[in-house]
């Protein structure tokens, strides 16, 4: 049995999957702090890089993630020692970054003109208070230390560890140019994000003059609308990278909706398709007796009252007021509605095909009935009727019983 689940815990994905969404919940996380002219990444320049604007140039912070499961006896996470894979597999990767080739930085010139303008941070949820490279870093930056005895203490430190990678990444460190290393040095930051990341969201949007009982909705819209933008991303070749006006203008509306703000419901003037009496809506509003065949008032004023509800959703949504999930669930709410309201009218239907459309006429008069809602919205009688007229016109509603065969 111990075999077993030896073997499993080797060889299960869920540390790997909870590392992964720690990164992502950091990044959400310092989504929240952004300011005016910053920006902020999730896997482009690192796991996640901030751009903050100071005096006429652009700093970078590249922060690398670290999570561990593992706890001790008091069930809090492990240390961040010394010879911590972790923490030399970190510095390495900056130190090839620092001295990549690819981006014109050969040269211990090109190398030091790079650190002036970047930045690196170790966020982890391991205990960095006892970390002996963490403190020497500190004592050297005030100057407590010079640098032949830091650089003494990493030598040693390869020469003493027996793990051939962390042997490997110190050498890296080591093999740098030393004014090079220097600098590299002072521009280290560690921070202990503690154990609570997801605690430290719902408070920093708590902050954001949401009351307790609505921070958990946002917190899980916005969730699910930064992961559909990362998936969106990826798939489109691109990088998440949020700047604060795509920040403000996209995502304030989760915060804004849930402080009982109200939609602003516009009257459009729309272009009408060539022609009016193609389209499918129309077309079985004509079958059942609704509209006559030559009616063009009447069908230009219920092209109207759809095309208006569309557009006014489509301005919500550009202009980051509602996102794709309250478009999806408005869509999928007035389709229920139509579900109850059409079982309801075709009962008789099944029994007798003569009153088919009697039965029809008789779903679309309770329908127009009905007035919806965008999140605190309401529509009002005519955009209800275009979201009814939206969806028979998109073939996912209809009038008569055997509609969806038809149509």
């Amino acid at each position: 049995m111990n075999e077993e689940k030896n073997r499993y815990d080797l060889t299960s994905a869920d540390t790997k999957i909870i590392g992964f969404d720690f990164q992502y919940f950091y990044f959400i996380n310092e989504l929240l702090k952004l300011d005016a002219g910053q920006s902020i990444g999730f896997e482009a320049k690192d796991d996640v890089h901030i751009e903050l604007p100071s005096n006429r140039k652009v700093i970078i912070q590249l922060v690398q993630l670290k999570h561990t499961v593992q706890k001790n006896a008091k069930k809090v996470p492990n240390n961040l020692t010394d010879k911590d894979d972790d923490l030399w597999k970190s510095l390495s990767n900056w130190c090839k970054v620092i001295c990549d080739k690819t981006e014109a930085r050969k040269t211990n010139k090109a190398q030091l003109a790079y650190l002036e303008n970047t930045e690196f941070i170790l966020a982890t949820n391991k205990n960095i208070s006892k970390n002996k490279f963490i403190f020497i870093i500190k004592e050297f930056v005030n100057r407590k230390l010079n640098f032949a005895e830091v650089t003494d203490y990493l030598s040693d430190l390869e020469k003493d560890t027996k793990d051939e990678n962390v042997k490997s990444h110190i050498q890296d460190i080591l093999d740098m140019n030393s004014n090079v290393l220097k600098s590299f040095i002072k521009k280290l930051n560690f921070i202990d994000t503690g154990d609570e990341i997801i605690a430290s969201i719902k408070l920093n949007i708590q902050r954001k003059m949401i009351a307790n009982d609505r921070v958990n909705d946002v917190f899980n819209e916005l969730f699910s609308e930064l992961k559909q933008d990362f998936f969106k991303n990826v798939k489109a070749g691109k990088h998440q990278i949020i700047t604060f006006d795509e920040w403000m203008k996209k995502y304030t509306c989760i915060f804004e909706k849930n402080r009982n703000t109200t939609l602003p419901v516009r009257s459009f003037k729309p272009v009408f398709p060539d022609d009016l009496f193609k389209q499918p809506f129309i077309k079985e509003l004509i079958e059942i007796g609704e509209i006559g065949a030559d009616d063009l008032s009447q069908v230009a004023e219920f092209s109207e009252f759809m095309l208006n509800v569309q557009m006014n959703l489509n301005q919500w949504y550009i202009d980051g007021e509602i996102t794709n999930s309250d478009l999806e669930k408005f869509h999928k709410a007035a389709a229920s509605i139509w579900k109850n309201l059409h079982k309801k009218s075709h009962r008789s239907t099944k029994t007798n095909l003569a009153i088919n459309n009697i039965n029809a006429l008789n779903c679309l008069d309770d329908i127009r009935a009905k007035e919806l809602k965008m999140l605190t919205t309401d529509l009002g009688v005519d955009l209800s009727n275009g979201e009814f007229y939206y969806l028979s016109n998109e073939s996912q509603i209809g009038w008569k019983i055997e509609w969806e065969a038809k149509y």
